[in-house]
């Protein structure tokens, strides 16, 4: 084992993300009104979840939005107890894969319980929040 400074060294590291989010703008728009939607396809009807400009299906750039509900059933969970590098000042949390009404498959934190009280097949509600930045995002809740 090497006592090498360099081997150790530990950094704050700051990453930025830009998204480009026209296309999308809609759906963050819903989230900080209390809505949670997302695109269908014009041409095919196809229902994306997360929204897509283009439909991963048949690749056409028209689209409407389309309430999806915020009711559904915990598919299934893990329990984060070593955060990584980037939420390492969150506390350990669980993130979830709920399943909407209308089918689609939804990822998000589930707050509000431990890990010894999240059951497959429970009920969840989808509720809103923002960022300390002010940006919105979705969190599973025990419905």
């Amino acid at each position: 084992m090497s006592d090498d400074p360099a081997l150790h060294s530990r950094r704050p590291l700051t990453l930025r993300f830009d998204i480009p989010i026209s296309r999308t703008r809609e759906f963050w728009d819903g989230l900080r009104d209390g809505r949670f939607i997302t695109t269908k396809c014009k041409n095919c009807g196809n229902v994306s979840f997360p929204p897509q400009a283009d439909c991963p299906n048949c690749m056409k750039g028209e689209f409407e939005w389309v309430d999806l509900g915020r009711d559904a059933k915990l598919l299934t969970f893990t329990y984060v107890q070593v955060t990584p590098a980037s939420f390492v000042e969150n506390d350990p949390y669980i993130i979830a894969i709920g399943e909407l009404a209308k089918g689609l498959k939804v990822l998000a934190w589930l707050e509000g319980i431990g890990p010894e009280d999240a059951k497959l097949g429970m009920a969840m509600r989808i509720e809103f929040r923002a960022s300390k930045e002010g940006n919105p995002y979705y969190v599973f809740v025990k419905a």
